[in-house]
């Protein structure tokens, strides 16, 4: 598997992108939380396509459309299985207590997180 070692903020970067499918440095400028610099978030999703591979950089007109080339899920899997082997030393249960203890579980979570557990049971 492909370890996708994003910073805090190029996830932020990235999240606009899923959300939108695609976009512009406008785009994404108007869309994050947080006021950043229009050549900031710029020299970021350059950096995100040309060396990190994550985006792809179409030009149209005067401006550069980006595309993200991979998914939320796979940078997921990617940053929790670094969790799991360089902060947790392969102690998976540790992590799961630790990300729930943290913000709590709803029912429905605690629900989905079951159906999940029998899945994998049912397949061993």
């Amino acid at each position: 598997m492909t370890n996708y070692r994003l910073t805090h903020y190029e996830l932020e970067l990235m999240d606009v992108l899923w959300r939108r499918g695609e976009g512009t440095v406008q785009d994404v400028c108007s869309d994050l939380e947080r006021d950043l610099a229009y050549t900031t978030v710029m020299t970021t999703l350059n950096l995100l396509a040309r060396k990190k591979g994550v985006l792809e950089r179409v030009k149209q007109g005067r401006a550069f459309v980006y595309r993200p080339l991979v998914s939320r899920e796979d940078v997921s899997r990617s940053v929790l299985d670094e969790l799991r082997d360089v902060l947790f030393a392969d102690r998976l249960p540790s992590l799961m207590l630790n990300m729930i203890s943290e913000k709590g579980l709803s029912p429905d979570d605690a629900a989905a997180i079951r159906q999940a557990l029998d899945q994998l049971e049912r397949r061993e």
